[in-house]
């Protein structure tokens, strides 16, 4: 399995609809691994260019070939160079990547009433932050805000479980801002 990352996705300058999308393919790389199961196989190493892929079947770490991982899984730490002053929502952390101490996404999965929980959650960006919804973004089972201060630009979105009875899911996009 392997999720195409655009070009310079993982850059400041991404505009928010190029976020957004960024956002959806980890939810759904997320989604996707939480709910496969399949006989680990060898992997060959070899370069991959924009993707992530398993460099090794019995861990949950993903490499994209550039040094750059994603781990997946249930009940994951957060990792010790998370972007310093960045707070993260109560819940399951389930998916994680740090490109460098600025740039970072990661899902947590929430029980309860996600919207409730994402609007606790924005309720803890102190007031160096700047909090507004991305209306253009947010559907019925989408609610996305975009936070900004302290040197990042962090789109934040809440996402309904498949079923009413599946944990929503919360994943934040840290960049620096420009």
């Amino acid at each position: 399995m392997w999720v195409r990352i655009p070009p310079g996705a993982h850059n400041a300058n991404m505009d928010l609809r190029s976020k957004f999308t960024a956002v959806a393919c980890v939810v759904a790389l997320a989604v996707g691994f939480t709910g496969c199961s399949s006989e680990p196989e060898a992997v060959q190493s070899r370069d991959l260019g924009d993707r992530f892929e398993s460099s090794n079947p019995t861990d949950n770490f993903l490499d994209d070939g550039s040094g750059n991982e994603l781990e997946v899984g249930t009940d994951l730490p957060l990792p010790a160079n998370w972007p310093q002053g960045v707070p993260t929502p109560n819940g399951t952390l389930i998916a994680v990547s740090v490109i460098d101490k600025r740039t970072a996404v990661a899902t947590w999965t929430v029980q309860g009433d996600v919207f409730t929980t994402q609007e606790g959650f924005l309720s803890e960006f102190d007031s160096t932050f700047t909090v507004e919804p991305l209306a253009d973004l947010s559907t019925d089972t989408i609610a996305v805000y975009g936070v900004i201060g302290n040197g990042y630009d962090i789109t934040v979105s809440a996402t309904l479980g498949e079923r009413s009875s599946d944990p929503g899911e919360i994943t934040l996009l840290v960049n620096p801002s420009l």
